[in-house]
């Protein structure tokens, strides 16, 4: 439940990826980082694998052999491609594709689109409170 997912946050990054997309793969070390500097404030990283919708096992075992190899610790969930959520990341046309939302499930600001391994954008993401 989204609201579950959101509500112990003070802010939650959203990021929207997939296994063959390299500048998604290449940027997962630098969302684990991202991810230990917000949990000291209360926020979280959360990734969603588009691959992974409606419980694809073969995706979901690529998709977790990558995320071991890149050293990454935060959430990463998969969802019904027919649920709200499954139809939102099914919307997205370009990966990979961040956004910011807070504890009340709203998006702040606008998403970042490309990798977020730029120190502009990084710094962006880490001023959220």
């Amino acid at each position: 439940k989204s609201s579950t997912l959101f509500a112990k946050n003070t802010v939650t990054v959203v990021n929207f990826w997939f296994t063959t997309c390299n500048p998604c793969v290449e940027e997962l070390a630098d969302l684990e980082a991202l991810n230990k500097q917000l949990a000291k404030k209360g926020g979280a990283v959360v990734g969603i694998n588009s691959f992974t919708l409606d419980g694809d096992k073969t995706a979901i075992s690529d998709a977790k052999n990558i995320l071991a190899k890149k050293g990454v610790t935060y959430k990463n969930i998969w969802f019904d491609s027919k649920s709200k959520a499954g139809e939102f990341t099914s919307g997205l046309y370009s990966y990979p594709t961040t956004y910011v939302v807070d504890k009340n499930g709203n998006i702040v600001g606008e998403p970042i689109v490309g990798a977020i391994t730029s120190e502009k954008q990084s710094e962006k993401l880490t001023k959220v409170d």
